[in-house]
């Protein structure tokens, strides 16, 4: 992809992105957490007591949009799909980069990379759910593969900046920038100052939050660790890793690396290396008990896709004409066949997520219209799901909504849905006054907020 071309894939990015936004897919909970946060950071008023863990750079950026209203959960997904699109034009374009050769074997890499990193594969929240849905992990990885091009086109400063953007995503970014930042440094691209100034804005953008907002600097920290998911052992990380990107460009990327040595060439084997501590870097935290979820390790997923497509691409220039027919078409044997199983399950994806939305938009349209109906307190959800779009339409802090799955409420008002557990439900009805409903959802008082 020539430099010229960039801007105009973007700009597809951006247009399709805002046409993404007719589709009936609405945000997952981390995304309305993040809203809801934003919202009370321009009130000066963050409580981050409830919900998921902190990230400092959804919040920034979903401040601003709350003012909007009602449209900022589109306007942040809009966001989120922008950077889901960008990934696979930053990914032609690095594997163009890399291959080289500036003719139709650039363009061969680039294709190949590109619709490899769409094909991503993460049985937690598939790669296509977390752009509907507006999951941070896709602007993360436009992120990482936008500082990388930025620093091979010697572009110092922004990629500095976007390396610091992505600290603010994830934490296994840090030593990587740190590393960048130092080398910058010691070679003269950047003063001291402002580096340092960088990696304060990051430490204090990630502890002072929950610091001040819930007495615990490590607030976040802990409540990742509890967050639900069984974060697994190393191996058990590594193998999530393993089937991300298309089988294929693992030993593809292995021939980047080999090709671009022989070459004189050190780019491929420093990309490889990142990858690979990115990787066990999150294999490293799912052992002291963070959750080892595969979209934590999509920056490295990308990179492979790059460098295997790259390897490909040289695997075969480098054989006789007809054994490079023959491997050409075993490749598209194996892209066409591991692809098309993963790809088969995205109509899956976007109709659970169609699903997911149409199954909360009663709620939301309920809570809008009659918010005195939830005022009664506490208010608990018998699906945790609800609990962020409810204290979004509430407009109150996510520890006023509390997720229950076992234990009724004695006194106050309960929120159940199709998803609460049935016996749940059961003691509900039985021992509450029904007081409110919508679609699948029903809202019961109970105790004081029961008598007239």
């Amino acid at each position: 992809m020539k430099h010229r071309s960039l801007p105009l894939g973007l700009g597809a990015c951006l247009a399709l992105a805002a046409l993404s936004l007719l589709l009936p897919f609405g945000p997952l909970f981390d995304s309305w957490a993040w809203l809801v946060w934003g919202r009370e950071l321009l009130d000066l008023d963050l409580d981050t007591g409830a919900g998921p863990s902190w990230k400092p750079l959804p919040v920034l950026v979903a401040a601003p949009l709350t003012l909007a209203g009602d449209a900022a959960p589109e306007l942040w997904l809009f966001i989120v799909r922008a950077g889901w699109l960008a990934v696979p034009v930053l990914a032609w374009r690095l594997a163009a980069r890399l291959e080289g050769s500036g003719r139709g074997a650039g363009v061969a890499a680039g294709a190949l990379a590109a619709v490899s990193v769409v094909l991503i594969s993460d049985d937690f929240t598939s790669w296509v759910r977390q752009g509907a849905g507006g999951l941070s992990e896709p602007v993360l990885v436009a992120l990482v593969l936008g500082a990388i091009e930025a620093a091979l086109a010697r572009w110092h400063g922004l990629a500095l900046g976007l390396g610091l953007a992505a600290c603010l995503l994830r934490p296994e970014a840090w030593p990587f920038t740190a590393l960048y930042a130092w080398h910058l440094v010691r070679a003269g691209e950047a003063r001291p100052a402002p580096v340092a100034l960088g990696a304060a804005m990051v430490a204090g953008l990630w502890l002072g939050p929950d610091l001040l907002a819930a007495d615990n600097a490590l607030e976040g920290a802990e409540r990742a660790r509890g967050g639900g998911f069984e974060p697994g052992d190393a191996l058990t990380v590594l193998g999530r890793a393993l089937e991300m990107p298309l089988f294929l460009l693992w030993p593809a990327s292995l021939a980047a690396v080999v090709v671009a040595r022989r070459r004189g060439g050190r780019v491929p084997g420093v990309l490889a290396a990142g990858a690979v501590a990115w990787i066990a870097l999150v294999a490293a935290m799912a052992t002291a008990g963070f959750a080892g979820l595969p979209r934590f390790m999509a920056p490295a997923a990308a990179l492979v896709c790059v460098l295997g497509a790259v390897g490909t691409v040289w695997s075969l220039r480098s054989l006789p004409p007809r054994a490079a027919a023959l491997a050409t078409a075993l490749v598209i044997l194996a892209v066409v066949v591991d692809g098309g199983f993963r790809a088969e399950k995205i109509a899956g994806e976007l109709e659970r997520a169609r699903d997911d939305e149409a199954l909360l938009e009663p709620l939301a349209r309920l809570a809008d219209a009659e918010p005195g109906l939830f005022s009664c307190r506490p208010l608990s959800v018998g699906d945790f799901r609800a609990q962020p779009p409810l204290a979004w339409e509430l407009q109150v802090p996510l520890r006023e909504v509390l997720p229950t799955t076992s234990v009724f409420t004695p006194g106050g008002t309960l929120v159940v849905g199709p998803r609460t557990r049935p016996e749940l439900t059961a003691a509900a009805r039985s021992r509450g006054e029904p007081a409110g409903r919508a679609g699948s959802w029903e809202v019961l008082r109970t105790g004081a907020c029961a008598e007239p």
